[in-house]
């Protein structure tokens, strides 16, 4: 009964259990119910879901009770009759419930923060280009928002890192507990919006199946994963902005949730140029993907325009920060060569192979060779999962689907599917095209993973939804149980060991002794320094130029930091990078009247404080042999 009407059931198609909502009604159909008011459009050939309601359906009551069980999906129900009850039967449930899986998320998220933050502080020590990150965000906190007078790369992560530091800073002021906060909060994130992505569109079960699948790859990773998971800035935050771009797009509707893609779309654009590869091309990917699938253009403008809408976006407000003094944003990541592209295409598979667990290419720490040994069974699910949807897409491409497919969630599984299967390939690209050091460039295929773990729980839910309870469906749980603990085990072996040591804590402590609070170092030396005294010692970023003097760093830097600012000492590490060593120090300033070595850095003290030119003239500010740095 629909607005105090019978309707026969043999005019609808529909999905119902003993008490709606379903999952799958609540994420795809509750914007389409009415709270007590008449549906229309209903007719003898027009699906449920095409009805124009708004509010959840509270109950379902039918004259055969036999009809509510199990799943109805693509079939007519034949001599019943359907009475749907006003929502407000059942919105107090339907509230309690959002209320009670927001509060539920809020505690996971925070339980899976302070679980990274663990781990973060044990794999990792923290660097320049994250105190730089902090120090970006320091900066914004106390009003320079547009950054006025920085020099960033293209990846400045303005938008997203440096955005969290800012509220960090404000709230608890300048800590290195910062370093490790940041990538465990934007770790906690992506599993819990990974967990999302994998169960929309499955019920019950198979969406408990997928989530926990993604749960698992994601939030107890291998040694190595972890590694670059938690460590200096790996673009995880840009992957997960990708992520709820897809989950805002996969109805391929123009609504507010169009513009929210577009938002994270262009926000992220903002920040990481990464984004076109991890979320920008995939979208126009898999929009052209629905368009082939069925055999319509119309079913994926809404991708396609998203993605040509986030980079007009990001444009215009680009250039309106620019008209306003925002920071100069130069190129910062070198591009490989061809040669190097060639060898990048070979490990690709040796080197994603290490950080799921196929093979031990990188440090395993102190786990087990037995709990190692474990994330094969991990490493062989995403691959399996990952052949399944590149199949399903291939197959869906060719054969076209013609006719209608069944409800709307369909659509929304394969979009889904779809975009994760290329993003994965477009953020492999990274790797290819952008690796340019060895073993530390693995950290571009780390967006590939987390995509390729979402991916897997979307394929373990739907194959979870086709078992029937049985002995083969409980032994597959008793070994997908049992290999969780297994990768929870190895992630506990990392958490005994003790905290990673910064040796620039015991310069900065060594440097306060002494009364040095103001000088300059070399890149690598810098800004973590300054983040590990909390400010009470600075010290600013140099290189040597074309003619082999000292200068401000013209990258990742502030004008402020040098305009009127007097220096007493240089501190710097061997091996000598881009030319910052006492062969330099002495050419520009002169013998030093000290020089000392702290826990491996040379520090060379003057009797006579020394400035360093903000903007140095145009024939100098040429970039110094050593290599780039930043990320």
């Amino acid at each position: 009964m629909i607005g105090g009407k019978t309707v026969p059931s043999d005019s609808l198609q529909c999905d119902i259990g003993l008490e709606l909502v379903i999952e799958e009604m609540a994420s795809a159909e509750a914007d389409q119910l009415t709270d007590g008011r008449s549906a229309t459009g209903i007719s003898d050939d027009a699906h449920w879901q095409r009805a124009p309601v708004r509010s959840v359906i509270g109950e379902v009551g039918t004259e055969d009770p036999r009809v509510l069980r199990g799943s109805a999906r693509d079939r007519t129900l034949s001599g019943q009759h359907l009475t749907v009850l006003p929502a407000r039967f059942g919105a107090p449930r339907a509230t309690a419930w959002r209320v009670g899986t927001l509060a539920g998320t809020l505690v996971a998220l925070a339980g899976l923060a302070l679980m990274f933050d663990a781990i973060s502080a044990r794999l990792y020590a923290g660097g320049s280009d994250r105190a730089t990150a902090i120090l970006e965000g320091q900066a914004a906190g106390s009003g320079n928002v547009l950054l006025h007078g920085w020099i960033l790369t293209h990846d400045s992560f303005w938008t997203i890192d440096a955005f969290f530091y800012a509220l960090a800073v404000r709230i608890g002021g300048l800590r290195p507990g910062l370093l490790n906060l940041e990538p465990a909060l934007a770790v906690a994130i992506a599993v819990v919006v990974g967990a999302f992505v994998a169960s929309r569109g499955y019920r019950r079960a198979a969406a408990i199946a997928g989530a926990a699948t993604a749960v698992v790859l994601l939030a107890f990773p291998t040694n190595a994963m972890a590694s670059f998971l938690l460590g200096g800035p790996d673009h995880v935050s840009t992957a997960v902005l990708a992520l709820f771009a897809f989950i805002f797009l996969r109805r391929g509707r123009f609504d507010w949730r169009w513009a929210a893609a577009v938002a994270a779309l262009a926000f992220a654009m903002l920040s990481d140029l990464l984004i076109v590869a991890y979320g920008i091309a995939p979208v126009l990917g898999a929009g052209v993907v629905s368009m082939l699938r069925k055999r319509d253009w119309r079913v994926g403008i809404a991708a396609v325009t998203a993605s040509a809408a986030a980079i007009v976006a990001s444009e215009l407000v680009n250039w309106l920060a620019r008209a306003m003094g925002a920071f100069k944003a130069i190129d910062g990541v070198s591009v490989a060569s061809l040669a190097q592209m060639l060898v990048n295409l070979r490990h690709v598979l040796s080197y994603g192979a290490g950080l799921v667990g196929f093979t031990y290419g990188f440090d395993a720490g102190r786990v087990p060779t037995a709990l190692q040994d474990v994330h094969v069974l991990g490493a062989l699910l995403i691959v399996a999962c990952l052949l399944v949807a590149i199949a399903q897409l291939v197959r869906g491409v060719v054969r076209g689907l013609l006719k209608a497919s069944g409800p709307q969630m369909e659509a929304e599984r394969w979009w889904l599917d779809d975009v994760l299967v290329i993003a994965i390939f477009g953020s492999a690209v990274t790797f290819v095209a952008l690796a340019v050091s060895g073993v530390p460039g693995a950290r571009y295929l780390v967006a590939t993973v987390v995509f390729a773990s979402v991916l897997s729980g979307r394929i373990v839910a739907q194959a979870f939804e086709r078992l029937r309870p049985g002995r083969m469906t409980r032994a597959i749980c008793v070994v997908g149980i049992a290999a969780s603990l297994c990768f929870a085990a190895g992630l506990g072996c990392t958490l005994a060991l003790p905290v990673a040591a910064q040796g620039a804590s015991t310069l900065a402590s060594w440097l306060e002794a002494h009364h040095l609070r103001n000088g300059v170092g070399g890149y690598w030396t810098a800004s973590i320094t300054t983040v590990e005294s909390q400010g009470a010692i600075t010290v600013r970023p140099v290189w040597a130029d074309a003619n082999g003097k000292l200068g401000r760093h013209m990258k990742l830097s502030s004008a402020s930091w040098y305009a009127g600012q007097q220096f007493q000492f240089l501190v710097y590490q061997t091996p000598v990078y881009q030319g910052v060593d006492s062969v330099s120090a002495v050419k520009t300033w002169g013998p030093p009247a000290h020089t000392y070595v702290v826990n491996g850095y040379h520090v060379l003290v003057w009797s006579n404080t020394f400035s360093v030119a903000p903007f140095p003239p145009p024939q100098v500010q040429g970039q110094p042999a050593g290599g780039q740095s930043g990320t």
